[in-house]
């Protein structure tokens, strides 16, 4: 199996990326569906959370209210990584369970058939940044960019508030940082249905060059 992180910050065109990338045949993993699994009702971190973000933030339901989180969380630095410190872990626990069993799925299969074709899992990373601990499981890091005008209007467009947008964009890995770890970078400068084709033309590339062919870079972890 070759695993793609595919990075990029919010409103970036991530989204966009990974549907074309899933059309063209690869497995997806998004990190904010992991996110939603270690907050639920019978996560081991909630007894956490509760603690540092109030008895308030759970609902009646006992999950996080979410969106409650979110507020109190990315009221600042500090409190966002108090939130990481907390749910990162996690998180990564539930990736490397995700990866391992779509591995076994894959030997079994190919036990079976072994001409059965590789499998491409992709994986959405929001904070590639925050994801450093676990560059070993990436066997390449696609980004995707776009300039930082469009992005907000395209996230206020989707009804975020400017402030709330600065402030996320604030705590997330610069673009130039995307750039210095990732393989290829998707430049979102034009139209979906661009990105789309690019996408497209770069899989076909890719699988003619082979998926493993392709030079890990500036994957170390004293890399800034």
């Amino acid at each position: 199996m070759h695993v793609i992180y595919l990075a990029g910050g919010i409103a970036s065109g991530k989204s966009t990326v990974a549907r074309t990338m899933r059309e063209c045949g690869a497995e997806l993993i998004d990190l904010d569906d992991l996110s939603r699994e270690a907050l639920a009702a019978d996560s081991r971190i909630l007894p956490q959370i509760k603690a540092e973000f109030g008895d308030d933030i759970i609902n009646p339901a006992g999950s996080v209210k979410r969106e409650l989180l979110a507020q109190r969380a990315f009221s600042s630095m500090e409190r966002t990584f108090t939130l990481e410190e907390i749910e990162l872990p996690l998180i990564d626990e539930l990736l490397r369970e995700r990866v391992a069993k779509l591995r076994e799925e894959e030997r079994q299969e190919r036990d079976k058939d072994p001409s059965v074709a590789e499998k491409i899992l992709v994986i959405e990373i929001p904070l590639l940044d925050r994801m450093r601990g676990s560059f070993d499981m990436a066997d390449e890091i696609v980004g995707v960019v776009c300039p930082l005008p469009a992005r907000r209007a395209r996230a206020c467009q989707r009804g975020m508030d400017p402030r709330d947008f600065n402030r996320r964009v604030d705590q997330q890995p610069s673009e130039a940082y995307i750039r210095a770890h990732s393989n290829y970078v998707f430049n979102n400068i034009r139209t979906a249905d661009v990105l789309e084709q690019e996408v497209k033309d770069w899989w076909k590339a890719r699988e003619q060059q082979g998926w493993d062919n392709v030079p890990k870079k500036g994957w170390g972890l004293d890399q800034a």
